[in-house]
């Protein structure tokens, strides 16, 4: 989709400073050492990803994509963060993180991910001169990173916020490559995660109660 180069240029260096942000709170929220932290980044990594989707409507004028950055403002920028913060009051989890390595070395392998999401999508993909150029190497960046705060993390709430950043880079890399999903599939998969979070936070909670721990490595016990 191409614009006048009076509106692109303007808009495109708007994304690129959110696209930004979306990748800096993403990492801030996996070198947490506490589970508030992390939820925390992930709200901010919510906000930029409704502040992209808003521009981007602003540029297409399309109302739908409107809804959705509203709809995204709303749920994962303020709600699931809420029930993530409920559900971390409940017990041991709103203390440490528990990760398996430092926050250097988190930073580190996070630094080599973000240049692998890059350099790997710029190989397959190719450059964009649309509004949108910087948007697909981050989600692919910010879902690797999701993916290492989940498998780097022994707390089952620290690692349902690298499940949600994961969510997250893909609902970007769908506006990258087609401008928004139609409403109905936004507002389904945004009800899905509401629902996941919420039964995950369960969990979560329950784990604790019976095994009167947070460590999910200590899970591997349970084996026959």
């Amino acid at each position: 989709m191409n614009f006048p180069v009076g509106e692109w240029l303007p808009r495109s260096s708007a994304v690129n400073l959110l696209a930004g942000a979306f990748l800096l709170s993403a990492l801030s929220a996996v070198i947490q050492r506490r589970v508030a932290g992390a939820i925390l980044g992930y709200a901010w990594n919510s906000r930029a990803l409704a502040a992209i989707a808003a521009v981007v409507a602003a540029a297409t004028h399309e109302r739908h994509i409107w809804i959705a950055a509203a709809l995204v403002l709303a749920t994962k920028g303020f709600l699931i963060p809420r029930l993530l913060k409920r559900a971390a009051a409940r017990g041991r989890a709103r203390g440490e993180a528990e990760s398996f390595v430092g926050a250097t070395t988190a930073m580190l392998l996070c630094g080599a991910l973000v240049v692998l999401g890059f350099t790997q999508t710029r190989e397959l993909f190719g450059a964009s001169r649309t509004i949108l150029a910087s948007c697909l190497p981050v989600s692919v960046a910010v879902a690797l990173v999701g993916l290492f705060q989940m498998v780097s993390h022994r707390s089952p709430l620290a690692q349902v916020v690298g499940l949600v950043l994961m969510e997250n880079a893909i609902f970007l890399a769908a506006i990258s490559l087609t401008y928004g999903m139609p409403l109905v599939v936004e507002m389904g998969v945004l009800l899905d995660v509401m629902a996941g979070v919420a039964l995950l936070g369960f969990f979560a909670a329950r784990i604790e109660e019976s095994f009167e721990t947070a460590d999910t490595s200590l899970l591997t016990s349970l084996k026959g």
